[in-house]
């Protein structure tokens, strides 16, 4: 019976010792686990390992105490790191797109790797974002200056702008949605501008050798009354303006143009 009761005994002990050295190893194991991942979250992150003093700690308990905290404070700031990464990388992403220039997979891999979250590598990307940001900016004022001249011309020409800039991308009619500023639109508008200012040099020069000089020596040789001359005043007054400083809107459209040969052929015939 007292055997049996020591036996019994041994066994209780030898299963708590047992116990002991498993929950010892466990413990062992999730510190190493828990030391490993702060170590690689503060490579991860370009900082400084922290000191673990064990004597400082007391047991194995107490240091897994003191360090599972300080991991969930890692991977908290890991997170917010992250999170960070993620916003700046997606305007990127998104203002690259607009503007045409390519944004290398790299920084993207390594947010998804999770191996490179220093405030170092946040800062470049910060500073590549601010270009692009600027280099946006400074295609929008473009865009926005080129509709303009492409506007001043379409009035002065008698060209419906609508229809103009349609046919280039259909976002440059909007006044409050975001407009292309793509190569291929500021290349479109440059080419529209161009052309259109060789169709006003035409005109103009047209105006001047054929019509307003012409108009003048009719008026004058036919005593044509002031009232009649009203209509074409904005022709004859300008005989000396470059064709920079002709704004008048209409003034060299078809239909205008029209009026002022008509009118010509009139005088012509009543002479």
């Amino acid at each position: 019976m007292l055997l049996e009761i020591e036996q019994k005994c041994v066994e209780v002990y030898r299963t708590e010792v047992d116990e002991a050295i498993k929950c010892k190893a466990q413990m062992q194991v999730e510190i190493s686990r828990t030391r490993a991942e702060i170590l690689e979250i503060c490579f991860a992150l370009g900082e400084q390992p922290p000191h673990f003093d064990r004597k400082a700690v007391g047991g194995l308990k107490s240091e897994l105490e003191t360090i599972i905290p300080l991991l969930e404070e890692m991977q908290k700031r890991k997170m917010e790191r992250k999170k960070q990464f993620f916003e700046v990388l997606n305007q990127l992403k998104t203002i690259s797109n607009g503007i045409c220039r390519s944004l290398e997979d790299s920084p993207y891999k390594m947010v998804v790797d999770e191996t490179d979250f220093s405030l170092e590598r946040l800062e470049e990307l910060s500073l590549q974002l601010l270009d692009y940001q600027n280099e946006k900016r400074d295609r929008e004022n473009q865009v926005e200056d080129q509709l303009s001249t492409l506007n001043s011309l379409c009035l002065v020409l008698g060209v419906d702008f609508k229809n103009t800039v349609d046919e280039i991308h259909p976002t440059l009619n909007s006044s409050k949605g975001v407009k292309d500023i793509s190569n291929n639109t500021i290349k479109s508008l440059t080419g529209a501008i161009l052309r259109l200012r060789q169709v006003k040099v035409k005109r103009w020069e047209k105006v001047l050798q054929k019509f307003a000089t012409s108009l003048l020596e009719l008026w004058n040789l036919m005593d044509i009354p002031m009232e009649e001359q009203k209509r074409f005043h904005n022709v004859t007054i300008k005989i000396t303006d470059s064709v920079s400083e002709v704004t008048e809107t209409n003034i060299l459209s078809f239909n205008f143009l029209n009026l002022v040969e008509a009118e010509m052929s009139r005088l012509e015939q009543l002479k």
